[in-house]
């Protein structure tokens, strides 16, 4: 028995001390996957409760962030064409956060031909591969296979305009717009709209909202949903105009607000993110001042996200870096505004000066973050390394995995 147990034990000091050896060889010479790998790694950590419990608002945020990370690591694989490693997290991740990034997953491996993994993970998710259709359809004629396409679209049964949506979103993404519009004006009336507003969806909801400004057209700016569109376009291609052209949809917002109140909690903070995406942040804090402290707390994380403007740096001092309710969360977007606005060396001193570590952790994995979004990886890499919270340390490496081209 004794002997058991030691051989047990020696088992798994090897294999801990594997694990340690492939992070080290990692933080020293990075590459995209190694990363991905110990942020799943340590995201599986994440997932388990914190010891001695956080308050309930806590909690919440650090599902968000395990949520997310997950959905990032799943996108990164399937895109880089490595989805291999992170299939036998995916079961638990989506029983516990949700199916974001599984429908790129599945599309790889169909896209891939493998069929029998795709069988696999499939039945040890319970569900079906349809949840990846807007993926797989459009990856089929960006992939140039459209016979394939054909074949995939007679057999689920779609309405023509869907089925011209995917098409013409494939073609967006294989760089030719012009095809993919004329796709579209080919239909009438409804079915010409709809077609455009489904192939914007598709687009923006796989993260290439980059390249849909010209289907902005097809969008009803007299409505929430179409204004909330546009203002999403606007921050991904960072088109002034458009996010000019946006903000006037919307205009004055009291009155729209007046209207529906989704223009307070659905479309102003995404039209604050637009005008700072585009350098407006004095547009963007005139709106934000008339939103309510819940909504404005949405609109403040777009602002913190697109904001590159030391204008801005010394109200974002005053309003974000005092003490008060919701000062972690504050804080936190202070120091990604900090980092953007080329004021790197503040941003750390102001994370070091944090209250307790908690506090100092979910800071950092914002500053990692910002870092590796301005390509300075060398900078961000340790100090991802050094975050205590499993959490937060496997955010920032996805973060930096992301920002690397290798």
């Amino acid at each position: 028995m004794t002997r058991a147990l030691l051989a047990a034990a020696m088992i798994l000091l090897t294999s801990v001390t594997i694990a340690v050896a492939e992070d080290a060889s990692c933080l020293s010479s990075p590459t995209r996957q190694c990363l991905l790998i110990m942020a799943a790694e340590t995201n599986v950590k994440a997932s388990s409760p914190v010891p001695g419990g956080d308050t309930r608002a806590d909690a919440s945020d650090r599902s968000l962030v395990v949520g997310e990370t997950w959905g990032r690591i799943f996108k990164a694989a399937a895109k880089t064409g490595e989805p291999d490693f992170v299939l036998p997290y995916a079961p638990a991740a989506v029983k516990q956060f949700g199916t974001t990034g599984i429908p790129e997953l599945i599309a790889a491996l169909k896209l891939a031909g493998r069929n029998a993994d795709l069988a696999v993970l499939l039945k040890q998710l319970e569900m079906d591969d349809d949840i990846a259709d807007m993926v797989f359809g459009p990856a089929l004629i960006a992939a140039g296979r459209p016979d394939e396409f054909k074949a995939f679209a007679a057999s689920r049964g779609y309405e023509p305009y869907n089925v011209v949506a995917m098409e013409a979103a494939g073609n967006f993404l294989a760089g030719k717009p012009t095809e993919g519009l004329a796709l579209i004006d080919a239909l009438h009336g409804t079915f010409r709209k709809a077609a455009g507003v489904n192939t914007l969806a598709i687009l923006q909801g796989t993260g290439h909202g980059d390249i849909a400004a010209p289907l902005v057209q097809y969008q009803d700016l007299g409505t929430v949903n179409g204004v909330e569109a546009c203002a999403l376009v606007a921050q991904a291609t960072k088109d002034k105009p458009l996010a000019e052209k946006c903000l006037a949809a919307a205009s004055p917002l009291s009155e729209a607000a007046a209207r529906d109140g989704a223009y307070l909690y659905a479309v102003a903070p995404q039209l604050v993110g637009a005008l700072a995406a585009v350098g407006d942040w004095q547009e963007a804090l005139t709106i934000l001042r008339q939103l309510e402290p819940a909504d404005r707390m949405t609109a403040t994380a777009k602002l913190a996200k697109f904001s590159r403007a030391p204008e801005i740096l010394p109200q974002a001092r005053k309003v974000l870096g005092s003490p008060g309710p919701e000062a972690r969360k504050r804080g936190g977007f202070l120091v990604r505004m900090l980092v953007l606005a080329g004021q790197a060396d503040e941003a750390a001193r102001f994370v070091a000066a944090a209250p307790d570590d908690a506090t100092r952790d979910d800071w950092s994995r914002l500053q990692v973050e910002a870092l590796a979004e301005m390509g300075d990886t060398a900078t961000a890499l340790p100090l991802a390394a050094h975050i205590a919270d499993a959490a937060s340390r496997a955010h920032a490496l996805c973060a930096i995995a992301s920002a690397l081209s290798n």
